[in-house]
């Protein structure tokens, strides 16, 4: 039976226009996709490292953002076997994955990710990665090998040397700096204009350019916009949920409070 294409950040990747994504970081309910669909989002990061967010959560997540359209990806509790080959059985196609630190690593994650012979992922049938739907397994194992998409975070000092070599790794997508860890590695916790974190954004760009990855930024991270975009950014986070609605409801209370006092 035919089935309505799900859409993947792979996907989203195949065409050269601007992909715009939020991290979802503590408002995980069940019309969060229908929102960011309204609000013009692209994709969707479900976070599970920096949230109390399980796998329960995360699966009725990914269901609600199928059904807008929203392409997702998810960081997973921690870079282990199980929470990576859980999260993709879940149908997470996407995932971003933390402290990426070198190429061995890199290429460690890539097999947790692919099934054998490239990789060691462990196989289920007729769950959330194929819909469910029967039919013979290697052409379900080959469709969802090439749908997988990793996303490495360079967030330490030692991962933005090795950046060039993680880019390179056959199975990594995309590079996407972690800017606020490495500010506290670098020992200059939160100072995020320092130029050594704008000069880490324009190394993953090289980087990335060189082998033909994409380069991922964070509107909130160092570095001017036009500058990332200039540099090959094609997918701009433009924020979280927590602190997007922090700062509209602090906007919107002291617009009011500034009006009742300017009648008094």
């Amino acid at each position: 039976m035919a089935h309505i294409p799900q859409p993947t950040l792979r996907n989203l990747l195949a065409n050269p226009d601007l992909k715009v994504g939020l991290w979802v970081n503590e408002f995980m309910t069940p019309a969060i996709g229908h929102i960011l669909k309204s609000a013009g989002c692209d994709l969707a990061v479900f976070d599970m490292e920096h949230s109390g967010f399980g796998f329960e959560t995360v699966r009725a997540a990914l269901r609600a953002a199928e059904a807008a359209g929203v392409a997702t990806m998810v960081r997973p509790p921690s870079k282990l076997s199980h929470d990576i080959g859980r999260a993709l059985d879940l149908g997470a196609k996407s995932l971003v994955l933390q402290m990426v630190d070198s190429a061995e690593e890199a290429r460690e994650l890539v097999s947790m990710m692919k099934y054998r012979p490239r990789g060691k992922r462990g196989v289920t049938m007729q769950h959330f990665y194929d819909r469910f739907e029967p039919g013979p397994l290697a052409p379900k194992l080959a469709e969802e090998d090439a749908a997988t998409v990793l996303v490495a975070l360079i967030e330490t000092r030692l991962g933005l040397s090795n950046a060039d070599a993680i880019a390179g790794v056959e199975g990594v997508d995309g590079l996407y700096l972690g800017h606020v860890d490495l500010s506290v590695d670098l020992g200059i916790a939160g100072d995020y204009e320092n130029p050594n974190l704008v000069e880490a954004n324009r190394m993953l760009a090289r980087a990335c350019r060189k082998h033909g990855k994409h380069f991922i930024w964070d509107a909130g991270a160092p570095g001017e916009m036009d500058e990332m975009i200039a540099l090959g950014a094609r997918v701009i986070m433009c924020g979280a949920d927590t602190i997007m609605l922090c700062d509209a409801v602090t906007a919107a209370t002291g617009n009011i409070r500034r009006r009742f006092e300017q009648r008094r």
